[in-house]
């Protein structure tokens, strides 16, 4: 008899464990700067969304009301998202994540009926960002000055243009190169506009929007399957 109840109580310390593990779901990512990721998130209990060596320092929404109340961590940088919408099976939502490390990546969230779940995304830099910010800092005549004030000035710049011009995860339609929208930041000028593939698969290279009096690119992601388009963001003089 003792050894039955030992049996069952190690069978209901068991049950318990796997019962909280299934409740805490964890959810690991890498994804390339300025690429995509989709994570689910609970529509009943509290979501941790977190960066493996970096700290979230914002979330812009698709929606101009986002169905999702996202709350901060000053010491971790991590978000803790909950869902404040009414419909019990809500649409899909996307936006964009921005580091404090200056780092940008498309997400778009995959509403689940769970309790609680935790995201860790690790976020890898792209290469070619060294050689932008290069690129940039050699405008020395520029009246923003030269150096770390200038890459400041861009970043934010670049920032602000998402924010305010960009809705969706990605462009619906337009030409390679074709303008979207321009939106005035202090004394420059932020340019959305589309990255589109033909036929066929290809890269898209920032060198293809540096034309006179550019100072910056962004590209939200640089290889494209054939029909595939993404934004870029063009930072220039005005």
């Amino acid at each position: 008899m003792f050894r039955f109840f030992e049996t069952m109580k190690l069978a209901t310390l068991a049950l318990l464990i796997f019962t909280g593990a299934a409740m805490c779901a964890e959810q690991r990512f890498t994804v390339r700067e300025d690429g995509l990721v989709r994570f689910k998130v609970s529509v009943t209990g509290i979501t941790r969304l977190s960066v493996v060596g970096d700290r979230i320092a914002d979330i812009i929404s698709d929606n101009d009301v986002s169905a999702y109340q996202a709350k901060g961590d000053e010491k971790t940088g991590d978000r803790f998202l909950r869902y404040v919408g009414q419909d019990e099976k809500p649409r899909k939502e996307g936006g964009y994540l921005i580091t404090e490390k200056g780092r940008t990546i498309a997400f778009e969230i995959l509403p689940i009926q769970a309790t609680t779940q935790t995201i860790l995304i690790t976020v890898k830099p792209n290469e070619a960002r060294a050689d932008e910010i290069t690129r940039s800092e050699s405008f020395a005549d520029s009246s923003l000055g030269s150096g770390d004030g200038l890459v400041s000035a861009l970043t934010a710049a670049t920032r602000e243009t998402i924010h305010k011009g960009i809705r969706t995860p990605k462009p619906k339609s337009g030409k390679n190169g074709a303008l979207v929208r321009s939106i005035g930041v202090g004394d420059l000028v932020g340019e959305v506009r589309v990255a589109a593939a033909g036929k066929s698969a290809r890269q898209i290279r920032e060198q293809e929007f540096y034309t006179s009096g550019v100072l910056s690119v962004w590209v939200q992601k640089a290889s494209l399957a054939a029909g595939e388009r993404s934004w870029v963001v063009v930072v220039r003089n005005k």
